[in-house]
């Protein structure tokens, strides 16, 4: 038995979950680790290929493939096989400053381009990293870096999202005086407020923002540029900026009756949650006894599906626009796989309802109800030359109670540009790279758009060593 066959010793295995009935009593986490055993056996299934395609941060027709941070999968697997885990540790943290936040969240680009996915199943890379960060804030390998040499170059970082938090660490680690501004009570962006927790329990983002902090980031809370402080002492005070604020304009939901009360952005869904979770109050938006419709079949939408299942939801349908998927997968490797996926808030609802709760190519034509919702005009459309065409005869009604659209964004709304006193065409800031000027630098979604954890994470990095290009 050894590693240059473990791909053909070893099935791939997912972790198990707790079941369906048990988890959607809590908002916790509900997967269940592997013992060390089988954990080392997932690790030996890694080829160790002559070309990684894992680790490639590369694109193929416009889309990411491979890891966009470039992490050393191959390397850290075979530790991980050698049971050398803090070895294996310390060459996962050369490349991913959160492996706790990718590990849980990241749609796993690697794993879509692992070359044992071609005839079989890939490697199990995030179950392998998640591991790898366990171990190592378990047994102490992860402590703060007290003795940190300062160049007097102050920074200040608007947005601890993880493009924010990514360019901070990196800032900090070189010298730079780093203080974060975030608009919100907590840290984390969209890590704290944008996920739920038993995607990503929040325990976990404040340990790390603890660390931080301990390795001497200021971080300020309940701020917001341009209101609280304001734009002309941020240039006073500080020698670079680097605006990381995510997207926070919604795609308009331009039904008619849309302004009706229970009709909800999920955003705010979410962020309420998970605020009344935290400050361990009745939900402001309660889903309890109430049919609920979700607009965007995206990862959102899933996550607030799992949300209203946890919350007591009467029923779940959840809308589509797009036509549903191939059953299996039609795009080649190494693209990221097309095929239909059901994630955990749809096996959720799924399991709790008793039937597929998705309709695709399916969208609301009207909100019903005198103030509030109380139901729903739907019509079926389909994708014609750009554009959407409704399809003849198919409005029906539906009881809806409380409406959440989680249709994605269009970039940043006019009152943050505003605030920030930045030029915007179409809600994206006029940048050249990073830059929006001799002071201000600009990344992650606030920069590229809409995206996901791991590229955010990526950029941040990049910005932070375009301002240290500056001062070489």
């Amino acid at each position: 038995m050894g590693k240059n066959t473990g791909f053909l010793d070893y099935p791939r295995l997912n972790k198990q979950e707790l079941s369906v009935e048990e988890r959607i009593k809590n908002f916790f986490d509900f997967h269940i680790p592997f013992d060390e055993e089988k954990q080392k056996e997932q690790a030996a299934r890694c080829m160790n290929c002559g070309v990684p395609f894992c680790q490639s941060a590369m694109k193929v027709n416009g889309r990411n493939v491979g890891c966009p941070l470039s992490n050393l999968i191959p390397e850290w697997n075979h530790l991980i096989y050698l049971g050398l885990y803090e070895e294996a540790y310390k060459r996962l943290a050369k490349t991913a400053p959160f492996p706790e936040f990718t590990g849980s969240v990241c749609p796993g680009l690697c794993e879509a381009c692992c070359s044992c996915s071609i005839n079989g199943d890939s490697v199990g890379v995030k179950a392998n990293e998640l591991f790898l960060i366990d171990q190592a804030f378990k047994n102490g390998w992860i402590k703060p870096n007290k003795n940190i040499v300062r160049n007097g170059i102050r920074v200040a970082i608007v947005g601890s999202g993880p493009a924010g938090l990514s360019a901070a660490k990196h800032l900090n680690d070189r010298g730079y005086y780093v203080t974060v501004f975030e608009k919100n009570d907590r840290f984390g962006g969209l890590l704290m407020y944008g996920i739920p927790n038993m995607k990503l329990e929040k325990s976990i983002v404040e340990r790390r923002i603890r660390l931080l902090q301990d390795e001497g980031i200021i971080f300020v809370n309940n701020t917001k540029i341009g209101v609280d402080y304001s734009m002309e002492n941020l240039r006073n005070d500080y020698d670079e900026i680097i605006f990381a604020c995510g997207t926070s304009k919604a795609r308009p939901f331009t039904a008619k009756g849309n302004d009706k009360k229970g009709v909800y952005y999920a955003v705010d869904f979410l962020t309420k949650t998970t605020k009344n979770l935290l400050d361990e109050k009745k939900f402001e938006i309660n889903c309890k006894g109430k049919d609920v419709v979700i607009v965007g079949g995206g990862d959102t939408g899933n996550d607030c599906v799992g949300t209203a299942v946890r919350e007591g939801a009467k029923s779940v349908t959840l809308l589509e626009i797009m036509k549903e998927p191939p059953e299996t997968n039609t795009l080649p490797w190494p693209n990221y796989p097309n095929g239909k996926k059901t994630d955990y808030g749809v096996f959720e609802a799924n399991t709790v309802y008793g039937k597929d709760i998705r309709r695709y190519q399916t969208t609301v034509e009207e909100v019903l109800g005198e103030d509030s919702v109380n139901g729903i005009v739907i019509k079926r459309v389909n994708f014609v030359a750009g554009k959407f065409e409704d399809i003849p005869d198919t409005k029906e009604t539906i009881p809806c109670d409380l409406l959440v659209v989680s249709m994605g964004f269009v970039g940043t709304s006019e009152e943050d540009s505003d605030s920030y006193e930045m030029k915007a065409e179409k809600n994206r800031i006029q940048l050249k790279g990073f830059a929006y000027d001799d002071k201000i630098s600009v990344c992650g979604d606030m920069k590229n758009g809409q995206s996901l954890v791991v590229i955010a994470e990526k950029d941040g990095i990049d910005c932070a060593e375009y301002v240290i290009s500056k001062h070489k």
